[in-house]
């Protein structure tokens, strides 16, 4: 099994090198077999940053939304039209927590993609819909993922969730922030299980309060930064993570084997 970032910026990214942070899991393939994908959101340029992967639309058996910001959604309307016009109805699975669907269909995508040839159309005419229970997680490929849900925006109305992964493989087990404030309380637990953490993290002199940031991901215990890759960064300067205890900041394209 293997994670490879098809970007690492944050969802302003503009830098030529580098993209939003969406990822791409993959099976190794035995034998004659092809490799099975899961795309992990799927964000506006998806299809420039999948594009330098050699990956197209019709690649994927799945994609997994982890909330309804632009750089975690912004790529499935192109998605879908060209699976349905240019790969010849290419269906895949559209994983998501339940009470995300309706929202992403009513106020992000039907107005590109309900009307089209074969009538008004529906989330399920482009994609086959799997609905969570963050409580239950789900099953891909032999690897079971835990759905938890991380504080990202957190105003006195309403906190905005953003469902974070913890998957288990034969090898290892990860945790991939999506995108969260800096909760270490609510974390701990799965920053000490995991074998790898795959942290989101904002750098620059502005903490927005929607992500941690580096300055605060400093002051975690050794024995946690010690296996956390750095993430969902801006295109500023980035500090020493590796003097700072980190393992580093995740470049664009940069592959990891999960066992």
């Amino acid at each position: 099994m293997k994670l490879t970032f098809a970007g690492t910026g944050s969802a302003f990214c503009m830098a030529a090198d580098n993209f939003q942070s969406n990822m791409v899991l993959e099976t190794t393939p035995s034998d004659n077999q092809q490799p099975k994908r899961m795309l992990i959101d799927c964000g506006s340029d998806a299809r420039h940053s999948l594009r330098n992967l050699g990956l197209l639309p019709n690649d994927f058996e799945s994609v997994y939304i982890s909330h309804l910001h632009s750089d975690h959604i912004g790529g499935l309307e192109w998605m879908a039209l060209a699976n349905y016009f240019v790969f010849d109805g290419h269906r895949v699975n559209l994983v998501a927590p339940r009470e995300l669907l309706e929202p992403l269909w009513e106020h992000s995508l039907r107005g590109g993609l309900e009307t089209s040839d074969h009538g008004n159309s529906q989330l399920s005419s482009y994609f086959d819909v799997i609905a969570l229970e963050p409580e239950n997680g789900f099953d891909w490929q032999g690897l079971h993922f835990d759905v938890i849900p991380a504080a990202h925006v957190v105003t006195e109305e309403r906190t905005m969730f953003s469902y974070a992964l913890f998957g288990h493989t034969k090898g290892k087990s990860f945790f991939l922030t999506t995108d969260a404030i800096f909760n270490p309380d609510a974390h701990m637990s799965f920053y000490h299980k995991a074998d790898i953490i795959f942290q989101d993290c904002e750098l620059g002199p502005r903490h927005s309060g929607v992500h941690a940031h580096y300055e605060q991901l400093v002051t975690l215990p050794a024995a946690v930064k010690a296996k956390m890759w750095l993430y969902h960064y801006q295109a500023y300067d980035k500090p020493d993570a590796k003097a700072d205890g980190f393992c580093g900041f995740i470049s664009p394209e940069q592959s990891f084997d999960l066992g």
